[in-house]
């Protein structure tokens, strides 16, 4: 009887998710927009064209050497791994941009839908179908996840890998794929860095052997640094740069530019002689709210999944920086940190 109630429940499962992909499917790719609307507009466009410079063996990130660390010239910021990515599938494509476009379109789709599959196991593995069902749809169906489609944003992808590499990352036997999963997710775009703190927890916890721990960390950095490494040889500075580049741009280009920025300092288009220490003042209160929720982390005060989620909001409504996807990557952290939340009801209710 067991075993006829697992049958069915794969059933409805695979059904449910098939109607969902449709329906998912006719909302992602209902506004039909051609190459000319992201020409020369949006993100996606420059991170083609820093793709295909790889391509052609050249060092993407040395641009940045031009400019002052402050004004926003669209500079390679993401790790190779996401142009590598994009060269592939550029490759695929016959270099042709609106190829590109639609293909790129198709990978995007694929993880967005992943995303929410994930999302549901997570739930799936304490026997909450129905609330994972829900969180999953409203992860695929909420506003922000679909302007971050519509823009071609990375983050469905890398958002996609984080919460599959959660999933396994309670699996001691399997942690070592969540290691992995993390790195891909950071080498495609690392907002995601902010679960770091997570990925050390076994060793600090004592949950892991060091060897054990020592082997996960190789694999997670030999993710990303691997493909790092052939640019890092060709020129260390530009790659450090790009990389610190999203903590010292200028909040200018931002809907609303907040009081404690023009309170900590003020920017002038032209400056560029300004110390490290000056260019991250506007980023203050985004390391002190950080910086006390890692310590109710370390200090056991919030399951790791809540913390997850705090982090991710903190860097979105901290951040001097505003842009959509930031808030992409709150809906689904939330909805993760329920897990943990209606676990621990549960076992309240046991006891």
């Amino acid at each position: 009887m067991g075993r006829l109630e697992i049958g069915s429940r794969w059933k409805f499962e695979i059904v449910a998710f098939l109607i969902t992909g449709l329906l998912l499917y006719k909302v992602d790719f209902s506004i039909d927009t051609d190459s000319y609307f992201y020409f020369k507009k949006h993100d996606i466009y420059y991170d083609y064209q820093a793709a295909k410079q790889l391509q052609h063996g050249e060092n993407p990130y040395n641009r940045i050497l031009e400019g002052n660390m402050i004004e926003n010239d669209k500079y390679a910021t993401q790790l190779p791994l996401y142009f590598y990515f994009l060269a592939l599938i550029g490759k695929i494509s016959q270099n042709n941009f609106d190829v590109f476009l639609e293909n790129f379109r198709l990978v995007l789709f694929w993880f967005h839908l992943a995303g929410g599959v994930f999302m549901y196991l997570l739930f799936r593995r304490i026997n909450k179908l129905f609330v994972g069902y829900c969180a999953a749809v409203f992860y695929m169906f909420n506003v922000w996840s679909l302007n971050s489609f519509m823009y071609l944003k990375q983050d469905m992808i890398a958002i996609a890998l984080l919460v599959l590499s959660f999933y396994f990352f309670r699996n001691k036997t399997y942690r070592w794929i969540s290691y992995v999963l993390f790195g891909l997710s950071l080498g495609i775009k690392h907002i995601g860095i902010f679960a770091f703190p997570i990925y050390l927890t076994p060793i600090l916890f004592k949950e892991d052997s060091f060897k054990r721990f020592g082997l996960n960390m190789l694999l997670l950095f030999s993710t990303i640094l691997i493909p790092a490494a052939p640019l890092l040889i060709d020129n260390s500075l530009s790659f450090v740069n790009s990389m610190l580049f999203s903590l010292t741009r200028s909040p200018r280009s931002s809907e609303i530019i907040y009081g404690y920025n023009e309170l900590l300092v003020k920017y002038n288009p032209s400056f560029n002689k300004g110390t490290l220490f000056q260019q991250l003042l506007p980023r203050l209160p985004l390391f002190i709210a950080s910086i006390l929720c890692l310590l109710m982390l370390l200090l056991r005060k919030i399951p790791l999944s809540v913390y997850l989620f705090i982090s991710i909001l903190v860097f979105a409504i901290f951040n001097p920086v505003i842009f959509p996807q930031y808030i992409t990557w709150v809906t689904p952290m939330a909805l993760i940190s329920l897990v943990d939340y209606t676990d621990h009801v549960q076992l309240q209710k046991r006891v």
